[in-house]
């Protein structure tokens, strides 16, 4: 089987470090162990009738077996101290709080798309206290949207790792938050602001090297507009840090 750490450390730049890959492999044991639902990455083109359904909304459970997996893995190696709890008949809420100082927690908070046919599982995640959204995964579980359980899991793993590792930035400045790890950066939303402050936690684990986040400097983003879309129309939004 191969994960999407294995693909990462398969190019020739920015490799996971051995303790990386160690983590990330205690979580894939801890998650298999639960005989999560997988599929494939469907191989023909969405249809018009496959939006806004799903044929089988169960099989996102395994999101909910992948945050259990990180919730043990860290607990079991003394970095977090984990709350489980259920907020509702279906719903729950998993908080990841680091045990070293200055280390950002993780928030993880059941939800649900609806069906006809059922619930599809999700998770919210969110970052630091207060808690700073960050991702929906999925962000739709229709049957026209769905790119197949490991890019759920490489999407999931991405969002804690950073935070874990210490490499996940939240950025905010006047009126506009932005975030970055080191495997991307995230779009700036609307915040109430007065001025910049980054916000950077250390890793969870003594004697962690961090990875480093992409930089949000203007000066080392595309440039705007981008190229090809000099005639914007008039309601195009303003880039917030230009």
């Amino acid at each position: 089987m191969t994960t999407w750490w294995n693909d990462h450390n398969n190019r020739p730049h920015d490799p996971l470090s051995v303790e990386a890959v160690a983590l990330l492999e205690d979580v894939e044991a801890a998650f298999r162990a639960q005989d999560p639902p997988s599929w494939p990455f469907p191989e023909d083109g969405a249809r018009d009738e496959d939006y806004s359904v799903s044929a089988d909304p169960g099989k996102f459970r395994m999101i909910i077996h992948r945050c259990l997996a990180w919730a043990q893995v860290l607990e079991d190696r003394g970095w977090a101290t984990v709350v489980r709890e259920r907020t509702g008949e279906e719903d729950w809420r998993i908080t990841l709080t680091p045990r070293r100082p200055g280390a950002l927690p993780v928030h993880l908070q059941g939800a649900a798309w609806i069906f006809d046919n059922g619930r599809a599982p999700m998770v919210e995640v969110a970052v630091a206290d207060p808690p700073h959204p960050i991702a929906d995964i999925p962000s739709c579980a229709c049957d026209a949207c769905d790119s197949g359980s490991d890019v759920l899991i490489e999407d999931l793993d991405k969002e804690i790792f950073s935070v874990v590792d210490g490499s996940f930035l939240i950025r905010t400045d006047g009126e506009h938050t932005a975030t970055a790890s080191s495997f991307g950066g995230g779009g700036w939303t609307s915040v109430d602001g007065t001025r910049t402050i980054d916000t950077q936690g250390a890793p969870w684990a003594e004697n962690w090297a961090p990875r480093t986040p992409i930089s949000l400097d203007p000066a080392d983003l595309p440039p705007w507009p981008p190229p090809g879309f000099d005639d914007l129309p008039e309601d195009w939004p303003a880039d917030p840090i230009r």
